[in-house]
């Protein structure tokens, strides 16, 4: 299935060396992940995309927050999924050194997205685990040409995804090619594919199969971020090194291999970057 609703996006990455996409915005001091405050921070550094990590309340609720980061997000060990959302809206966050309480708390999905309406994509990461509800509600908001849907291509969150007959923008997460050709199997929208991957020799990142799903006006996503030191997610081209050693050896390669969109947590450096480089 391919939609009206890919336009956007893939006319987008044609103005431009690669999209950048912000990891749960752009967060720091006070401006906390996940929040209106770290998306708009994300897009005035020169982000194209927003990734809004997705949980439910117990009673029904979805809130943007990534489950596992409550000790240091809320100073609790309380699983933010056994909660109801009077419970969650009653907690204050913590600043990036986890020093002070802040104003700032977490926020309902359903009051962040209309105020990035016709702004920016918006990339939904963790919603499987409550599809189809997820999906209900984010269809409801009509934005089907920002966001952007990802999962692993399992086939219980596929199967689910195709009986839903939702033509959302749909992202696979796929770390080698039988991955891809199960998703496209399917009828459903997939405009792009995130690759995993920490070995360059992988065939996923091959010149060939990159240019295989540029064919099929599929785009190509690669998270440059650092998240361990001793495993990567992008064969170590990613963020830290890009710093330290410079954009042109983990950014530049990635763009180089044929990435559309890079994920990274330093949105207005990767910004600056590209805006250096030819379309």
């Amino acid at each position: 299935m391919y939609t009206r609703h890919n336009e956007k996006l893939l006319a987008a990455r044609k103005k431009k060396a690669a999209l950048v996409a912000a990891h749960r915005g752009a967060m720091g001091g006070s401006v906390i992940q996940n929040t209106t405050l770290a998306y708009k921070t994300a897009l005035m550094g020169g982000a194209d995309c927003i990734e809004m990590d997705v949980v439910e309340s117990t009673d029904g609720v979805f809130f943007a927050v990534h489950n596992g980061e409550e000790k240091h997000l809320l100073h609790m060990d309380k699983d933010i999924r056994t909660c109801s959302s009077a419970e969650i809206e009653t907690y204050h966050c913590y600043n990036s050194l986890q020093n002070r309480m802040v104003h700032q708390k977490l926020e309902r999905v359903a009051d962040i997205l209309p105020r990035f309406r016709n702004t920016c994509f918006i990339n939904i990461d963790r919603s499987w685990f409550y599809w189809p509800d997820a999906i209900t509600l984010l269809s409801g908001f009509h934005m089907e040409d920002q966001i952007i849907l990802k999962a692993p291509p399992e086939d219980k969150y596929l199967d689910i995804l195709e009986q839903s007959g939702s033509d959302i923008m749909f992202m696979p997460i796929i770390r080698n090619v039988d991955e891809w050709e199960k998703t496209e199997r399917r009828n459903i929208n997939v405009v792009a594919a995130e690759f995993v991957f920490d070995d360059l020799s992988n065939p996923v990142v091959s010149p060939a199969f990159i240019d295989s799903l540029h064919a099929k006006h599929v785009l190509t996503w690669v998270n440059a971020l650092t998240l361990w030191d001793d495993k990567s997610i992008s064969g170590f081209l990613d963020d830290n090194l890009s710093i330290s050693e410079g954009p042109d050896a983990g950014w530049g390669k990635l763009r180089a291999m044929g990435f559309d969109i890079l994920q990274t947590d330093w949105p207005g450096l990767l910004y600056a970057y590209l805006k250096t480089k030819k379309v």
